[in-house]
């Protein structure tokens, strides 16, 4: 290779008409849920996406409820979160633009191993929760506002059932610690499948009811809105949107086990990614 040496002044000159990035363009902030780091995901995907572009993150692991308010009011630029309801009602608000759904799981329910409560032989969810509530047998929830929350929340609401006396605790923590509180009371619990995997080693539970519909858990991405907020970093919100929706990520969403089992599905690829953004939906 032949190397053209030039005048001093000239380098200078090349410097200084580069465009400069100011550090605040470079951070993003970003809010996941509990469920996605206690699983271990974000740790993959996160680093990944970093190295992929210019961007450093810094990452909140919150309940849906909580990451839904922190985007509202602009205090990250970015949630991951997994409460359709309630993703939906921050768009029509006008807090939030571009949700994008790009992977999914499900929720299973977790118990004792001698299951009590008979959930196991139950025809629906609703039915194995209605077994739980009439044999008073002890139901931990998260009770935060979480996105497992608000599904917890629905089931009781479809059973005709309000969840309330000795028999049902509310911890108020993340999906791991949950798990842990439920094994140690030996108790009942609403989980996510890639939560329970990461923690199903350390826990005397066992699955007991799974495959209902209803159970079906999907993610969604969205960006917070500038126009409200207008120190929001929206261009590193839009890339990051753009990459989950990658085939990059996707075959690390794919390829992400706990003891050889799939976690997650990504629910979109590449050429469905090639969309417009700045929009509600």
């Amino acid at each position: 290779m032949k190397i053209i040496a030039r005048p001093a002044w000239c380098m200078l000159l090349l410097l200084v008409s580069q465009p400069v990035i100011a550090a605040d363009q470079l951070l993003l902030r970003i809010a996941i849920t509990t469920t996605t780091d206690d699983s271990g995901l974000m740790k993959v995907l996160i680093p990944a996406f970093e190295s992929k572009t210019h961007y450093t993150t810094h990452v909140l692991a919150v309940g849906t409820g909580k990451a839904l308010r922190l985007l509202a009011n602009g205090d990250v630029d970015v949630a991951i979160t997994h409460a359709p309801a309630l993703e939906v009602a921050l768009l029509d608000a006008g807090d939030a633009l571009d949700r994008r759904q790009f992977m999914f799981n499900d929720f299973v329910l977790v118990g004792p191993q001698g299951d009590p409560a008979a959930v196991s032989a139950a025809a629906s969810i609703e039915t194995a929760f209605r077994r739980i509530h009439e044999r008073h047998v002890l139901f931990v929830s998260r009770g935060d506002g979480s996105g497992t929350h608000e599904r917890e929340k629905s089931i009781w609401q479809n059973a005709g059932i309000v969840p309330i006396g000795d028999w049902y605790r509310a911890t108020g923590q993340g999906m791991g610690q949950t798990i842990a509180i439920a094994t140690e009371l030996d108790g009942y619990t609403l989980t996510d499948r890639g939560t329970w995997l990461a923690y199903s080693t350390s826990s005397g539970l066992a699955v007991l009811y799974q495959g209902d519909e209803r159970l079906f858990n999907i993610y969604s991405v969205m960006a917070g809105n500038p126009d409200l907020h207008p120190d929001l970093n929206h261009a590193g919100a839009i890339a990051l949107i753009r990459w989950l929706l990658s085939n990059a990520a996707a075959t690390l969403i794919r390829d992400f086990r706990i003891d050889g089992q799939q976690l997650y599905v990504p629910l979109l690829v590449a050429t469905q990614a090639r969309v417009s953004f700045g929009t509600k939906r």
